[in-house]
């Protein structure tokens, strides 16, 4: 009965594997082999006709010089996906990249949402880390914001071909940690990639190095101040009350009846919690005594990896 019952798990493991293969294959036939749509699609109409054939002459100038696709769509509604699901399979099913892994990047606005999403493909999720992806968000979303649109495009078609320039000649724009000091936190960059943006040095606030001792005194001084006006709150709505020498005013006439009791211990019962470790969706880049951030990677209907991330604007 044992043996029936290990053949029959094996067997069950072995279809499903075979039906993920299946379908993981079937999902890779639908991508085609050459891009069947432009570098730009601006469906949501927010450029006029002579800034759409300069920034499609833009990106495509700058795609060569990289080897990557820089990509912009604009979009008004997804049917119902998120954003960033529908930026990965429009990415893959419309072919865009090049080289055998489909090395591009591509941002996807949807006005109806008032949303973005940059997704990465291929080599551009190394080039281009999500410290890179903040870089250019912070460039370009004021613009975006503003309505400025066209100027908003140029301006990520320029810093993603300075990540990607940038990356192919060693240096990947991402901070670092460094292995021998785990209490330095983040700061600085794990390459000199900075150099290419005119020595613009550029470090977001989420990544600042945390200050340990002038946390706790914050936290103590707000704490204590709290406390404050909490008792002080107390006390103003007791204000009907008076001291009492003795607590007889309180004892209801025999209602104390003392009793032996005794407390016996039983047993215990220890709960064990593992310590987290590095998440694995994440891909860093290490050198000689730093290891860096990188770039954090999701899956689209196609099962093709992507980098990227977005927002409101």
């Amino acid at each position: 009965m044992k043996q029936q019952t290990k053949r029959l798990l094996v067997l069950l493991l072995s279809l499903t594997l075979l039906c993920s293969f299946a379908l993981c294959a079937f999902a890779s036939s639908d991508i085609p082999a050459d891009r069947q749509k432009p570098l730009l699609v601006d469906d949501a109409d927010l450029l006029n006709d002579s800034q759409e054939a300069a920034l499609l002459s833009l990106l495509e100038a700058k795609s060569d010089a990289v080897k990557a696709d820089i990509a912009v769509v604009t979009v008004y509604g997804t049917d119902g996906q998120d954003l960033e699901t529908y930026a990965y399979d429009y990415y893959d099913y419309n072919g865009y990249g090049q080289g055998e892994d489909n090395d591009g990047v591509l941002l996807m606005i949807d006005m109806e949402a008032r949303e973005y999403w940059i997704t990465t493909t291929g080599y551009c999720i190394e080039a281009i880390t999500d410290y890179g992806l903040e870089k250019i968000e912070n460039d370009f979303l004021a613009a975006l914001s503003a309505g400025n649109y066209n100027g908003a495009f140029r301006t990520f078609a320029s810093d993603c071909e300075t990540l990607i320039a940038a990356a192919r000649e060693g240096n990947i724009y991402d901070y670092y940690i460094s292995t021998s000091d785990p209490d330095n936190g983040y700061g600085g960059y794990y390459n000199d990639a900075y150099n290419y943006f005119d020595g613009d040095s550029y470090l977001p606030a989420d990544y600042g190095k945390f200050n340990v001792g002038s946390s706790v005194l914050l936290a103590l001084v707000i704490g204590f101040v709290l406390a404050l006006i909490t008792a002080l709150s107390m006390k103003s709505s007791l204000k009907t009350v008076h001291r009492q020498s003795a607590a007889a005013n309180y004892v209801v006439p025999g209602s104390l009846d003392m009793r032996t009791n005794e407390d016996r211990f039983l047993y215990a019962t220890v709960a064990k919690t593992p310590v987290p470790q590095h998440n694995e969706d994440h891909s860093p880049h290490s050198g000689p005594g730093f290891t860096g951030g990188g770039s954090h990677t999701s899956f689209g209907s196609s099962g093709v990896p992507h980098g990227g991330g977005g927002g409101k604007f």
